[in-house]
């Protein structure tokens, strides 16, 4: 029997979320390096996330979004769920998030938060680059709204009811967990890329409750192994109202497991149905045209990491090399990392520096940078598993 006032470990298990509860998580740093926001509840045994906002040099904490008093506030919907991710603009002044179905925007530096008058339900908030309008999904369609309230307006409708734009079912393979998107927005804000997913031809599943035997089954589109799976399509939308397909071999790659806007342009990373070939592919906003930055061969499968592959402001193509039991980091084509080291994801990459996560002990995974100028360096000393948010030099 449990003692008296102590809890069993099942029941602490489910209070707590697999003990997740109260941790904080999905960092995004500021331009200047004083500011880091994070999502955190408020006890451990409180599934709610919120909002927060810490000052490095002090270390003082606010509360910038509290779920429950927001989904009050009007006295619709409800906070129980809290606040699962937010959106900031570049510098993470202006942070955007989905609440009850609803659209916030939270000014970092006053605190002010304010609901955006935009299409329900939302989800999937995200800023604009310059913090001048917030993208949202809502029934399928891809909007865009001014960060001041004004100017909604669709970027992208579905043609019919099992059709999606903007959805990160397939690009979240490569995505860090905290930055995982369907589109992406262009550096100047003035156009995105996104993902189009039909699954009209998708078989449909039929699953009964058995505990409720009275009810319909639901109904679910279903990707069975060998069967066939949606069609996941990438589009250049311009706030123009103008549409820009993007074209590569899709028979042959049909699965889109990652993609994004760097420097450089937008680029995907296509896999191919036997998940034994995988290519990088730098994208032509203008036509759509592609071209392939790299590509990787496994005779079992090419296996995919966090932030991989990527590449520099100087166009160089970081991604990894498995060799003699160790999973290598390589740019250009380079490995720049010893034996032993173990890769586990690129986290942000800056000018020619990449940062990223490795081990070198399987308790443990340090944070580590690697630049042509510095080499590689070791940036944490403490045993534990690390993790970080990284800014751009003011």
């Amino acid at each position: 029997m449990t003692p008296p006032g102590v809890s069993s470990l099942p029941a602490q298990i489910t209070r707590t979320g697999r003990f997740t509860h109260g941790v904080p998580g999905r960092f995004a740093l500021g331009a200047d390096g004083g500011t880091v926001l994070f999502l955190r509840s408020r006890a451990g045994d409180d599934p709610a996330g919120c909002l927060w906002a810490a000052d490095l040099p002090s270390g003082a904490e606010r509360l910038l979004a509290d779920p429950a008093a927001l989904a009050g506030a009007t006295g619709q919907g409800s906070g129980a769920n809290g606040i699962r991710g937010y959106g900031t603009d570049a510098a993470a002044t202006l942070a955007a998030f989905a609440l009850a179905g609803r659209l916030w925007v939270a000014e970092v530096r006053t605190g002010l938060v304010r609901e955006l008058p935009a299409q329900g339900p939302v989800t999937d908030a995200l800023p604009d680059p310059g913090g001048r309008r917030i993208g949202y999904r809502s029934a399928g369609a891809l909007r865009a709204i001014g960060a001041d309230g004004a100017a909604d307006r669709p970027l992208a409708v579905p043609e019919g009811p099992d059709i999606e734009y903007g959805a990160a079912g397939h690009t979240e393979v490569t995505a860090l967990p905290d930055r995982v998107s369907g589109y992406w927005w262009a550096p100047d804000g003035a156009s995105l890329l996104a993902t189009r997913t039909d699954h009209t031809g998708v078989a449909t599943w039929y699953l009964p409750d058995p505990t409720r035997p009275g009810e319909a089954p639901k109904t679910i589109r279903y990707a069975a192994a060998g069967a066939v799976n949606a069609d996941v399509s990438l589009w250049v939308l311009g706030l123009d109202g103008s549409r820009t397909r993007v074209r590569w071999d899709e028979r042959a790659f049909e699965y889109v497991v990652g993609a994004g806007w760097d420097a450089r342009g937008p680029y995907a990373v296509v896999q191919s149905r036997d998940q034994r070939t995988v290519r990088f592919l730098a994208i032509d906003p203008a036509s759509g045209a592609t071209t392939v930055l790299a590509e990787q061969r496994d005779d079992c499968w090419v296996q995919l990491l966090p932030g991989l592959p990527a590449r520099t402001d100087s166009g160089a193509v970081v991604a990894h090399a498995d060799q003699a039991g160790t999973r290598h980091l390589t740019v250009a084509g380079a490995v720049v990392t010893p034996a032993g080291l173990q890769i586990r994801a690129v986290l942000g990459i800056h000018g020619e520096d990449v940062l990223f996560a490795a081990s070198d002990d399987p308790v443990r995974t340090d944070l580590w940078v690697y630049g042509p100028a510095g080499g590689l360096a070791r940036l944490t000393d403490e045993a534990g598993v690390h993790c970080s948010a990284v800014t751009a030099p003011p």
